[in-house]
């Protein structure tokens, strides 16, 4: 997009190409996907998808920043006031994981999209510095065992990106499978043992 500040139809017309790039990559892949493909989806044309955005590789770009701007919000909404830190730390997990189910097409478009763009991968926000505050927290105030907490963060993102990947392939997103997921990481930071 040539300008800076954008109308209300065009802000219409560049989501509309954000979830048509959504729709088109996570049906035919990052290598089948094109402008043209992406621009019939948005029921538009090629010049105006490349009249917002100047190549495919922008219209991706869009894509992430839009889903982890979404995944920002959904998170503080669920995160936000004072709780205790196990309480943080459940509402932390099932909000990651209920985005994820909430946002299925998206986030295998993410997937596809991270694969083929790796300096995307480094702009975004792996989100471990948090975490890790977090599970430090729960082990001063006793709440967590002993453990190295980078080393646990680096896990307990593992386990989320991995479940991530299993329920926009195989579609098994159920409150059980989210719950389960819930119940093992908490029983890995387990309570410190007097």
């Amino acid at each position: 997009m040539r300008s800076e500040k954008l109308t209300r139809t065009q802000l219409a017309r560049r989501e509309d190409i954000v979830r048509a790039a959504v729709v088109v990559v996570g049906r035919d892949g990052y290598a089948g996907a094109s402008i043209e493909r992406i621009a019939a989806e948005a029921n538009t044309s090629k010049s105006t998808v490349l009249y917002h955005f100047d190549t495919k590789e922008s219209v991706y770009t869009a894509v992430v920043d839009r889903l982890y701007e979404r995944g920002r919000v959904y998170m503080g909404e669920r995160l936000r006031g004072e709780m205790p830190v196990t309480t943080r730390f459940r509402a932390y997990l099932d909000a990651n994981l209920r985005f994820i189910a909430e946002h299925a097409p998206e986030v295998k478009a993410l997937h596809f999209i991270l694969e083929n763009m790796p300096r995307l991968v480094s702009e975004v926000d792996d989100g471990l510095g948090p975490l890790t505050q977090m599970l430090e927290s729960g082990q001063a105030s006793g709440d967590f065992a002993a453990f190295d907490a980078r080393v646990a963060a680096i896990a307990i993102r593992s386990v989320i990106d991995r479940a991530a990947f299993h329920m926009t392939e195989h579609g098994e997103v159920t409150s059980q499978y989210i719950e389960e997921t819930i119940h093992l990481l908490e029983r890995m930071v387990g309570k410190a043992k007097s």
